[in-house]
């Protein structure tokens, strides 16, 4: 990312520049005035007249335009509108050649990141970078300190109420100072509700540019039921959220939330919990012959280790450890997207392998092979953090953005399946990041955008597995290694295999370098080939090699957009990698430390009666 201007900075300094902001000459600014705050703030730091930007659509802004989730454009700020604290924004570059986007928007400030090279001379680079300092500010502070309910708070100084407490929040949640399951279940709620806050205000903009284009008319202004229903949704969602974060703020009340949110282990099992590995069975709904089978075969598989039985996959999720193993029964299973897979296994007890079945009716297969489905429509189904393993499994992904999103460590895939829809031009069967290690045996990845997307530096097995019917089979950025071995990529509706070149010579962005049906003639050593592999039947050609000026600016974004703002360190992870979620070290200083005690003396202090 040294395109654009990165800043690292204490927590301690981070309160500062906050406080300063929020309190201008040393007087409070309520809630419903924190907004005016950062207004007038930007109205005199941002650079005037023209600035180049890299834009990161954020989720519902994707949605709202019909376009894949993450998608990262270069473009050209016109105006600054600081009520609103948006822009007038104008799109030069897409990442992806099949976006089509409008030349003229109005994104957020805060998901926009200057350039260090800026085309106007006007815009000397100091101003450049008190622009990427101000926006910096802003987006700390909206993305980490403030909550979406904060803007019907009553407080008369929002900074004295709230700004120490939630800076010891976001500090806990980035050291180890709490469990992995209590760390990533604040993490999914604070990611929900930023989520449905944004969405909130889409619909709210909707509404009333639709109330005034009636109003104009002539017609009634009585809102849509469907956008009331929706805020309502919104607001009820918001209004649990708001209860579980604030008791989770409170650092003496989270051992008690999380006792009851996460009940310990009864009828002896607790005392086998801190084995190395456990196996969770999830139970079999059926005749009690049915359950007999079903846990003989468990029992063959079990090698003599502790054994709890679970009513369903989520309960099972929520309470595994590192290391452990699920098994699951035939049928279908649905699990909320609220938990990251650190490390483990799971397994269905399927039939036959899917590459030997009729996959056209799901619904009439339940009976015989293993199905995981979201419980809602989401964004991202599930996201891998670790070393893990899947078997025999077949994940309905039809109903979200990504259907796995691999963050790190080696993933292994054995005779599962993953289907899309087949319509849609957006999702995307499996995200992996850079430096991860994929391998898929005997495995079918069908009806997607992009059925594999990959990072740089990853490397992917592909071993007696199939990739068809979408719009782009494997979708890679250079270094990315591919090894194929009796494989196949065939019926896609543009390219099997798509890889992204970083400034290959003199092409333009976008602009294709090669692009053939051969495997000979390919020159790159990132695709390997061994035994039959087929490539046939793909739409534009079998194998593409784009050139990607913007290749390491949206590798960085995609590599870290989706999976939220921040990463959650726990006492039993097993890796030193304090990188947050954008990729970056935070830097936890000595004043962070000292902040860190000054905030529990506080807390300690005004716990005490006033003498």
């Amino acid at each position: 990312m040294s395109e654009v201007h990165l800043f690292e900075k204490s927590l301690l300094t981070r309160m500062e520049e906050t406080a300063e902001i929020l309190s201008p000459c040393k007087k409070p600014v309520s809630a419903s005035r924190v907004k005016n705050a950062w207004s007038n703030y930007t109205e005199t730091v941002v650079a005037s007249g023209e600035w180049q930007a890299v834009w990161r659509i954020p989720r519902e802004f994707c949605e709202k335009l019909s376009i894949p989730y993450p998608t990262v454009v270069k473009g050209t700020v016109e105006t600054v509108y600081v009520d609103e604290l948006t822009a007038k924004y104008y799109v030069d570059k897409v990442q992806d050649e099949n976006v089509r986007l409008d030349g003229e928007q109005t994104p957020s400030l805060m998901d926009l990141w200057p350039l260090k090279c800026q085309q106007n001379e006007d815009v000397i680079d100091p101003d450049a970078i008190r622009t990427a300092d101000c926006l910096d500010k802003m987006r700390f502070f909206y993305q980490h300190l403030w909550m979406p309910w904060d803007r019907n708070d009553n407080c008369k100084d929002w900074a004295a109420m709230h700004l120490k407490s939630r800076i010891k929040f976001y500090h806990d949640l980035r050291t180890k100072t709490m469990s992995k399951r209590l760390s990533s279940y604040i993490l999914a709620l604070l990611n929900e509700a930023k989520y449905l806050q944004s969405k909130r205000d889409l619909l709210e903009q909707e509404a009333k540019r639709q109330a005034e284009i009636q109003e104009l008319e002539n017609y009634p202004t009585l809102p849509l039921l469907s956008t009331t229903r929706d805020l309502m949704e919104i607001h009820l969602r918001l209004c649990s959220i708001k209860t579980d974060i604030d008791v989770l703020e409170n650092l003496s009340m989270r051992p008690v939330f999380e006792k009851h949110r996460f009940p310990k282990e009864i009828n002896g099992f607790a005392g086998k919990i801190k084995a190395e590995r456990n196996v969770l069975v999830v139970s079999h709904i059926g005749t009690l012959q049915e359950q007999i089978e079903y846990l003989e075969k468990v029992n063959q598989l079990a090698n003599q280790m502790p054994v709890q039985m679970y009513d369903s996959l989520e309960t099972a999720v929520k309470r595994c450890k590192p290391l452990d193993q699920i098994y699951l029964p035939h049928g279908q299973h649905l699990i909320a997207a609220l938990e990251y897979f650190k490390k483990g296994s799971i397994t269905g007890l399927s039939l036959g392998r899917f590459l030997d079945k009729d996959l056209k009716q799901l619904s009439g297969l339940t009976k015989e092979i293993t199905v995981v489905s979201p419980r809602d429509n989401d964004s991202i189904f599930l996201t891998i953090d670790g070393d893990y393993c899947f078997e025999n499994i077949l994940f309905d992904c039809s109903r979200v953005e990504v259907g796995i999103m691999v963050k790190q460590g080696s993933v292994r895939f054995k005779n599962c399946c993953l289907i899309g829809d087949n319509k849609s031009d957006r999702n995307r069967g499996i995200v992996i990041f850079g430096n991860c290690n994929v391998r898929f045996k005997h495995c079918i990845i069908k009806d997607f955008a992009a059925g594999i997307y990959a990072g740089p530096q990853c490397i992917i097995n592909l071993f007696n597995s199939v990739v068809f019917n979408c719009h782009d089979g494997i979708d890679a950025w250079e270094s990315c290694r591919i090894n194929f071995q009796q494989s196949e990529v065939s019926n896609c509706l543009d390219y099997g295999v798509k890889m992204r070149v970083l400034n290959y010579k003199d092409y333009e962005n976008n602009q294709v370098i090669c692009s053939t049906h051969d495997t000979k003639c390919l020159t790159r050593s990132e695709l390997q080939f061994k035994g039959l592999c087929k490539f046939e039947g793909n739409g534009k050609f079998n194998f593409v090699l784009l050139n990607s000026e913007d290749a390491n600016i949206a590798g960085h974004f995609l590599c870290n957009v989706l999976s939220g703002d921040l990463r959650v360190e726990s006492d039993d992870s097993d890796d030193n990698d304090d990188s947050d979620g954008y990729g970056f070290t935070p830097n936890f200083s000595e004043t962070d430390l000292f902040l860190h005690e000054k905030l529990k003396k506080d807390e300690r202090s005004s716990d005490e009666p006033n003498k």
